[in-house]
């Protein structure tokens, strides 16, 4: 039997990224952002939490999300410079800490920063813009590990996912608050919990991870990467699980077929 196609069917959009290990950015509006003075009065600083632990964001789409303390400690753990950029525009930054312009600091509560600013326009705007309260929010971008999320359907029925094993590469001070998410990678989903998840028309989801009555819900990790052809549940009965290039019924269902007509045969000879 030839090896089944791959069902995906891309569409392109600017809004929401699901591919695998794709970088994702959370906002929400700092319970501590601050401005400063170096010790010795010289230089401006930004001292504020960039990721609260245990928090649970608002809707991100038809889940949300709590990032947990061992996530960041793992990514600390394994890289621990980054940099503090503004707006989270790679052309900006304020600064990093393999130059030592800003220190972390890990506890179980959050991530708590504080970054001296360059002497410089972009560093005097944004030290003036979160003095006046124009921008009272902080962001983190990151990518998470394979594996490193985990999706919980609750009793009442919402959808949280938790991070757990992620790469935090930058934070950034941001005008737009509340934990919002434009960009989400959600392949990790399980596929029995994806019809939880909104779906604008301009979100970018694969076909293969839309629910249909014309593809094979069986769970087997052969179809559920696309490749029916290799189908290994025993017990799969969705006529939908096929060789998209021969046609050919679920190898499974085959087999069985195969195996009754034997027994049928030996019953009677």
């Amino acid at each position: 039997m030839k090896k089944a196609k791959s069902r995906k069917q891309k569409r392109k959009s600017t809004k929401i990224e699901v591919r695998s290990g794709k970088p994702e950015t959370r906002s929400y509006k700092s319970a501590r952002l601050e401005v400063r003075k170096s010790a010795d009065g010289s230089s401006n600083q930004l001292a504020g939490t960039a990721i609260v632990f245990g928090s649970e964001s608002q809707d991100l789409g038809g889940f949300t999300e709590i990032c947990k303390y061992e996530a960041v400690q793992k990514s600390l753990q394994r890289n621990a410079d980054m940099f503090l950029l503004w707006q989270h525009d790679p052309s900006q930054p304020l600064a990093r800490v393999k130059t030592g312009a800003m220190e972390l600091s890990l506890n179980r509560a959050g991530l708590d920063f504080v970054a001296t600013l360059p002497n410089s326009p972009l560093g005097q705007n944004a030290f003036q813009a979160v003095k006046d309260g124009t921008v009272d929010s902080v962001s983190f971008g990151f990518n998470i590990e394979q594996g490193g999320d985990k999706w919980i359907n609750t009793p009442d029925g919402r959808l949280i996912r938790e991070l757990w094993d992620i790469n935090v590469s930058e934070l950034s001070p941001v005008t737009w608050a509340a934990y919002l998410a434009p960009h989400v990678d959600v392949r990790s989903c399980p596929p029995s919990l994806r019809s939880k998840l909104t779906r604008n028309e301009d979100d970018d989801f694969d076909d293969e991870d839309e629910s249909s009555d014309e593809e094979c819900q069986c769970t087997c990790p052969e179809c559920e990467s696309g490749e029916c052809s290799g189908c290994s549940d025993a017990n799969c009965d969705d006529e939908n699980c096929r060789d998209e290039e021969s046609g050919e019924a679920c190898p499974m269902q085959l087999r069985q077929a195969h195996l009754d007509l034997l027994l049928r045969r030996l019953r009677f000879s």
